[in-house]
């Protein structure tokens, strides 16, 4: 007797959605990474609250399942606390770098009182409260299926969108426009969502990734592939030109970076046929970097490529951020191996900060996110660094030695790492990760990734009904059902 299977799209659940309006929430209230951004009241107890209701039914093997990034962020947690518990003043005093607050204890008559390890407290909760956004992300993540975690690539695309949309509006309206939702700001600059126009144009950057994804037809072999590529293709022009007009020199790399990866993922994509056939073709790709050239040339006539212009400017304006990491790696190495104190940086910055590097504005980041960890945290923190990057490599060499994208979890784990990389550039000369948006896009790479190698044996999908037609008759494998 044959048994009737069940519909081939099976209704997304309770968990896809709270993601998707999480990562929604994120992006509306978490573009920003101050510590003393408003919008991040309401962020955070939400965050709270979705990781209460994903930690309710999660089930042990899907925990399992994403162990390496769990670990690692329960070992980053742990050593911020460890930062915060107060230390007898004998062993604090002789911590390296403390001689000065020693003395101005001294002077103040405080006497030899209890310390924490980081010197900025209030940076160090600041920082612990910012894990939980992404962690958030992380074990909702943990309940989805393969396929409800690679379909969020078309709530990241719309964000995408909408951050456009918004610095397009914000350029038409100036300095003034209300659509500026941070008080500091890149004023004039088209930093959508953002109050960095580098955050902007490197998420940009991350999309191009995403639409090779949403492009694939390993990856949606259901849907009409022919509008899939139309949008891919219309949404990379825009992306583009937004890039090229936010004055982000970053964006400009990272950019070149995130379309050669879209071109590499799609190249290695065994199921490209029909237009997408085409488009594996040496000619065509010509024939696609002369279209980027001529938008680039459009932008570039219309006055309003800022990021090329800020490139070839030799004025020095806001070279300060490099010829400061010389003095930064002197107060690493003052501080060294303890560090400072996570989320401390900007305070123990205005201890050190020499006489000719002195400006109007305040310098809060060391704009190289590892080597302002290694001044706030220390051996133990570049410890972290190391293994996080060893991870990331070896990730890399199996993608590669599988065959990269002999299917659409191989196609979606190659853009993972993809935008991770994109994402680790970009911090060697900003922070991008700290804004919590962008984190929260980093915890779903990390979803793609650790969740393509077991797909196979418990995944469904939206568009094709389970994974062996032959063998299954049911959907099992959506991870949970609030």
């Amino acid at each position: 007797m044959k048994i009737a299977r069940r519909a081939a799209i099976p209704v997304p659940s309770v968990c896809f959605w709270a993601m998707s309006v999480f990562l929604l929430l994120a992006f509306a209230t978490g573009g920003g990474s101050r510590y003393d951004i408003q919008s991040l009241v309401v962020l955070r107890p939400i965050a709270a609250l979705l990781l209460a209701f994903a930690l309710w039914g999660v089930e042990r093997r899907q925990l399992r399942n994403l162990a390496p990034p769990l670990l690692f962020f329960m070992a980053m947690a742990l050593l911020i606390l460890l930062h915060l518990v107060p230390l007898p003043w004998a062993i604090w005093s002789a911590l390296p770098g403390r001689d000065t607050i020693a003395a101005i204890d001294a002077a103040a008559g405080l006497g030899h009182i209890w310390r924490p390890l980081a010197l900025a407290p209030v940076g160090a909760w600041n920082a612990f409260f910012s894990l939980l956004p992404p962690f958030a992300v992380l074990v909702v993540g943990a309940r989805l299926s393969f396929q409800e975690r690679r379909t969020l690539v078309i709530p990241l695309l719309l964000l995408a969108l909408a951050t456009s949309l918004v610095a397009l509006l914000q350029l038409s309206g100036g300095e003034s426009s209300p659509l500026y939702l941070y008080r500091i700001t890149n004023d004039g600059a088209a930093v959508g969502l953002f109050a960095n126009r580098n955050h902007q144009a490197v998420f940009l950057a991350c999309s191009f990734p995403l639409l090779a994804v949403f492009a694939s037809p390993s990856a949606f072999p259901r849907w009409d592939r022919r509008i899939r590529v139309g949008i891919a293709a219309a949404c990379g022009a825009i992306f583009v030109a937004l890039i090229l007009v936010t004055g982000s020199r970053a964006g400009l790399l990272t950019m070149m970076v995130g379309l050669a990866a879209a071109a590499l993922l799609n190249r290695t994509d065994p199921r490209a046929t029909g237009p997408m056939r085409f488009w594996r073709g040496t000619r065509a790709w010509a024939v696609a970097a002369g279209l980027l050239l001529l938008l680039a040339a459009i932008v570039v006539f219309a006055g309003r490529a800022e990021s090329i212009d800020r490139l070839l400017s030799s004025n020095g304006v806001g070279e300060i951020r490099y010829r400061a990491w010389g003095p930064i790696l002197d107060m690493a190495l003052r501080y060294f191996p303890v560090g400072s104190g996570i989320g401390s940086f900007a305070e123990v910055y205005r201890l050190d900060e020499p006489y000719a590097l002195l400006e109007w504005t305040t310098f809060l980041r060391a704009h190289n996110d590892p080597l302002e960890l290694l001044v706030t945290g220390g051996a133990p923190a570049m410890l972290l660094l190391t293994v996080a990057v060893a991870a990331y490599v070896r990730q890399c060499v199996r993608w590669w030695g599988a065959g990269k994208g002999k299917d659409g979890r191989s196609v979606t784990k190659g853009a993972a790492l993809c935008v991770i990389g994109i994402l680790g550039l970009a911090s060697l000369g900003d922070y991008p990760l700290r804004t919590p948006a962008i984190a929260c896009l980093f915890c779903v790479m990390l979803l793609w990734l650790y969740g393509a190698d077991d797909a196979g044996r418990h995944d469904n999908s939206f568009d094709g009904g389970p994974s062996d037609p032959k063998t299954s008759t049911s959907y099992e494998g959506r991870g949970s059902n609030a």
